[in-house]
Formats: structure tokens, sequence, C-alpha cells
């Protein structure tokens, strides 16, 4: 219920922090947290995130990740910890390649045992950076938008929204409740035309925006974030960047188009594609803003592809990542779709 109270969180170092079972094993300290899904599920930047940080602690000092790419193989759970297992692939002077298989333990239908049942699989590639590049250029964002200076805070544009009487209270609490974990982890400032700052990312599903006469491939939302704790190394940070572009591309759709859960019988990501454009050791979210804009270029046949993108502050693309998503739409009741005589 909305009105209930949010249960304290951890700091951002304490939820990813692995303890290692065995060689390149590794569990979850503490558990996963649900995080925008009603379902009780655990947040998919939770898989990814561990998936990530295990294969960065498996690779020898200097190697950078480039690309964690893989498969969401079915839903991990908060009442039990996420648990990694790493394979090393390959190893040169240049090149180290590990997959991940990301899992957590369920009992058997008959209950008398548990077994392993895996969430995520991924491979990801680190390189060696080089210290000079032949040609040095990259996107910028579709639209315009304002330094996070002048961006309000999400208490500041969702406080407004319910003094203007675009969105109620009830719904500002379901947001706040269903985004606790996002806004204790991160800092963030709203690009006030951007579709989750007009809509409470989509929650206020009837909530009017101003992309409405645009073609829904071409809308986009946007936001300023960083990490709200200390991200002591390159690592944490990297972890910290692959937990945050999980966020928001799968319900894009809906939010976009003024639909939310409850309008579709499912809503996942089914595969991702993280490439990193920048050296580890440059990643700093515990120090400067990033500039994060959403898009979702494509939907039909019972799915979406979306993407994310972040900048900088100097306006230096720093990643991006791209996810094709299941969209499926409500059952049809018995008798539906039938002409009348």
């Amino acid at each position: 219920m909305a009105g209930q109270p949010i249960p304290p969180q951890k700091p951002f170092m304490e939820q990813l922090a692995l303890r290692q079972t065995g060689e390149n094993e590794f569990e979850m300290i503490n558990l996963p947290q649900k995080m925008g899904n009603p379902l009780d599920i655990a947040y998919g930047g939770y898989t990814i995130a561990v998936a990530c940080k295990a294969a960065c602690l498996t690779v020898p000092d200097g190697y950078n990740l480039y690309s964690l790419q893989g498969n969401y193989l079915g839903p991990a759970y908060t009442d039990r910890p996420l648990r990694a297992s790493v394979r090393v692939i390959r190893q040169t002077r240049t090149f180290a390649t590990r997959q991940v298989e990301v899992s957590q333990t369920a009992s058997t239908k008959e209950g008398q045992k548990e077994e392993s049942r895996i969430c995520l699989l991924a491979t990801a590639d680190f390189i060696i950076s080089s210290p000079t590049s032949l040609l040095s250029y990259s996107p910028t964002p579709m639209h315009n938008h304002p330094n996070w200076r002048d961006c309000p805070t999400p208490a500041s544009a969702f406080s407004a929204l319910v003094a203007e009487g675009k969105v109620s209270k009830k719904l500002l609490q379901h947001h706040e409740k269903g985004f606790h974990l996002l806004s204790h982890l991160y800092d963030q400032r709203l690009v006030p035309d951007s579709i989750f700052t007009q809509n409470l990312y989509g929650i206020a599903a009837s909530a009017p925006h101003t992309q409405d006469s645009l073609p829904p491939s071409t809308r986009t939302t946007a936001d300023w974030i960083r990490n709200k704790d200390a991200l002591p190394t390159p690592t944490d940070n990297m972890t910290s960047l692959t937990f945050l572009m999980d966020l928001g591309i799968a319900f894009l759709p809906l939010s976009f188009n003024h639909l939310w859960f409850g309008d579709a019988s499912a809503v996942s990501s089914l595969d991702f594609s993280l490439r990193i454009f920048v050296d580890m050791k440059d990643l700093k979210l515990d120090e400067g803003w990033l500039l994060r804009e959403l898009k979702s270029q494509v939907a039909g046949e019972g799915r979406s592809f979306g993407e994310g993108w972040v900048w900088d502050e100097g306006g230096r693309c720093v990643a991006t990542m791209s996810q094709q998503c299941i969209l499926r739409p409500l059952a049809k009741k018995k008798g539906e779709g039938r002409g009348k005589l």
C-alpha cells in the first residue's frame, strides 16, 4: 500500500558487496531489492551489476571493461542472494574475456532440495587501454538538455505536479515507494520537458506530456545523475554505471504512450548490450554528473527495443545500453474482438 512506511536501504557499496566463495565464484552479502516494477522481483540492475563486478574481480589490473552483453534468463527474487560464476574464456596481453552466470537457489517442485537457477548469462570483454587514438568523436543527445544546475530535483518537480493538479498525491506516494531505491542511491536532476519528469516515470499514465505530438520512436526522457556514496575503485564505479544503465528501458514504451504495467501481461528485458567508451579509471560517478537520455525506437511482435545513452559533463559519450524487451498485451477476455450481429 502507498501509505506503508518505506523500508531503510543500505549504501551502494553494501548493496553490491560480494564475498568470494571459491575460485572465480562470488555471492552477494546482502539481498537484491525491487525497483519500479510492482511485481515482487528484484530490479534487473542487480543481476547485471553482479555480473559486471564479478567479471572485473577476475581480471588483472589495467584491463578495462568495454563490452558486457548477454541475456536475462529469468527473474531474480528478493529473498535470496545472487551468485556469480565466472569462466575465463580469453586472457592475452591485450584482451580478456569472461563468461558469467548469475544464479539463485530455487526449491524443486517437491520442495525436498534446492537447485541452482540461472537468471543471467553474460560475456564481458576487457582491453588494455591504448595511450593514443587515431580519431576521437561521439554523438550528442537527440534533444538539447539544460545543465544539471538548471534542472529541478525529483522532489521539487513532482511536488509541483501535485500542486498544479496534474497528478494526485496518491500517485506520487506510489512513485516514492516504487523508486525509493533510486533516490536512496543516486542524486538526480530532472530535465523539465522529459517524459519521466511529467508523468512520474509513467505511473501517472494519463498525465499529458509535451512530447505527445511526436512519433513514439522520437520521444525521449533525460536526467542528470550521480552516486550519493563514495565509490573507492574503478570496479565500484563500473558496477554503479552498470546498475544504473538497466533502469527504465523495459518500460519506456509504456511510459511514453500513457500506459503502465497493468496495461500489459509481461514487461521485462530479454537481452542487453552495454558498451563503455571510456577508461574505467576515468569513471567518477560519485564526483561528476552524468546526463542520461533514454529512447524507445521500436515496438511490435510482442517486443520492444530501447536504448540508454550517457554523457559526462564535458559532453563526452561514456556508455550506451540497448535492450530488446518483452511487451505482451493483456489476454483478451472470452468473446472480445468479435463483431456484433
